[in-house]
């Protein structure tokens, strides 16, 4: 039977800016990009309308009609009319780290079943249903996403930004996430678009100076090791530091290669596999596939 192989990157938020909440969802403007951290989805034919999710790599831990490949197959077949399906995840991509992990999915199996039956059609509206962000996974790249994540708006930047991940064990849902933020009514100054403008100026230093995620704080108080990694990391020599969406991912940021391995072998010893070398990375012709 016919099969396609999909990579979906990770994402990271170089900025977040949160401008309130709207109809039970928070309003944000984020400039996103994606790095080379995947998940491989592998989709194949079958005969029937069955559909089997088999994860390999990292685990994942829900039952199979709560996992986001399954329902993102279940809405596929049911929207196209189309056969079943069986997925195999390869999981690099930590979940409910802010790296958009179950978003990530939903985008590989939209775009894999997409490809293997042939539709062409648009997976948008499909991907909106299922996650915020999910939107913007099916094609990656420089963006800045709006509103609760649907609205994408492809960005032209070429730049390569290296980077150390902080990965942890522990997770913090975006919900508590932007709860504590809600109790603590304090507003920060969005930074998105001047982040932007000086990318697209080639000023990096200048953006960094932009990037920022309104969440930070909020994490520190859900999991007080995103502080002490975030310390750890200014520390060894990164000197801008970010969450990931919602953490508890820490990034370090580095404008080449060579000052982001000098921090690494200062911290390997300390994290080891939970330490990850990446960077930014830019889809060919808009897709991963």
């Amino acid at each position: 039977m016919k099969k396609i192989t999909v990579k979906v990157p990770a994402k990271i938020n170089l900025t977040l800016d949160v401008l309130g909440a709207k109809n039970g969802y928070h309003q944000i403007s984020s400039l996103v990009a994606s790095i080379d951290v995947y998940d491989t989805i592998t989709a194949k034919k079958r005969t029937d309308g069955k559909i089997t999710v088999l994860n390999k790599g990292l685990p994942v831990d829900c039952p199979i009609i709560e996992n986001n490949a399954y329902k993102a197959s279940k809405l596929f077949i049911d929207t196209f009319g189309t056969y079943g399906v069986d997925i195999i995840i390869d999981k690099k991509i930590p979940v409910g780290g802010g790296l958009g992990g179950s978003s990530a999915d939903i985008a590989g199996v939209l775009n894999a079943l997409n490809a293997l039956y042939e539709i062409n059609g648009d997976m948008s509206p499909l991907a909106s249903d299922l996650g915020s962000d999910a939107t913007y996974m099916l094609s990656g790249g420089y963006a800045v996403i709006k509103n609760r994540g649907e609205q994408v708006e492809k960005k032209d930047i070429d730049k390569k930004i290296y980077l150390l991940l902080i990965t942890e064990n522990g997770q913090i849902s975006a919900r508590n996430a932007y709860k504590k933020f809600d109790q603590k009514k304090k507003f920060f100054e969005p930074s998105t678009d001047l982040a932007v403008d000086a990318l697209y100026q080639g000023d990096f230093e200048s953006a960094k100076t932009h990037f920022k995620n309104d969440l930070y704080q909020s994490a520190c108080e859900l999991l007080p090791a995103v502080k002490n990694n975030v310390y750890n990391l200014q520390k060894a020599g990164a000197n801008t530091t970010l969450l990931a969406g919602s953490g508890p991912t820490v990034l370090g940021i580095f404008g080449n290669k060579n000052e982001r391995d000098v921090v690494y072998k200062k911290l390997i010893g300390l994290y080891g596999e939970n330490l990850i070398k990446a960077q930014t990375v830019i889809p060919k012709n808009d897709k991963f596939i």
